[in-house]
């Protein structure tokens, strides 16, 4: 039984960073849709943000449930929104007999706007970093851990220690016998 573990929380809280390290200690496929939305706007660089992100959905779910069919465990971020990501989540689990586990990252209001206006002024992800205010953002954006059921979830502050070692931990008590 597969482990499909998810990296959730608003842009700039750590995710990414934190996602990939969690998934390089454990050799397991780290399936982000920010990778898949760079490569589409680079081939296709006239996409509409109406279109890359919905379309960079779909390959990251894609690409989730092909891991997940040959049984691996596998690291699955991205800024998912309440109402609609956690659909797909437990789909895609149903569908390949997965357990769900998840990390939500987190950090202050104001440490989340410092990261992300430090983003787009870097102009590295052009298409992918928008300016915003994040005092107006929606609660659909990912303010809190998504609604996944029984899974569990572990909550990480980003701002303070690493906090890689202890999210390892938390994941052997969490996984369930048999996963790889």
């Amino acid at each position: 039984m597969p482990l499909l573990l998810i990296v959730s929380g608003m842009p700039a809280s750590g995710k990414s960073t934190l996602g990939a390290r969690l998934a390089h200690a454990l050799n397991l496929p780290f399936v982000t849709k920010d990778e898949y939305k760079a490569l589409l706007l680079t081939r296709l660089p006239d996409l509409t943000r109406d279109v890359s992100g919905p379309l960079s959905f779909d390959v990251m779910w894609h690409v989730a449930g092909v891991t997940l069919a040959v049984g691996m465990d596998t690291v699955l971020e991205s800024h998912f929104y309440h109402g609609v990501s956690e659909a797909h989540i437990l789909e895609l689990a149903r569908t390949h007999g997965a357990t769900i586990a998840q990390v939500f990252c987190h950090a202050p209001l104001k440490v989340l706007q410092e990261r992300h206006d430090a983003r787009v002024a870097s102009g590295r992800r052009p298409g992918i970093d928008h300016p915003m205010d994040y005092a107006t953002l929606p609660e659909h954006f990912c303010w809190t851990p998504l609604n996944l059921g029984d899974a569990p979830c572990l909550t990480v502050d980003t701002t303070g220690d690493d906090v890689l070692p202890g999210m390892l931990a938390w994941l052997v008590d969490h996984r369930t016998p048999g996963t790889a």
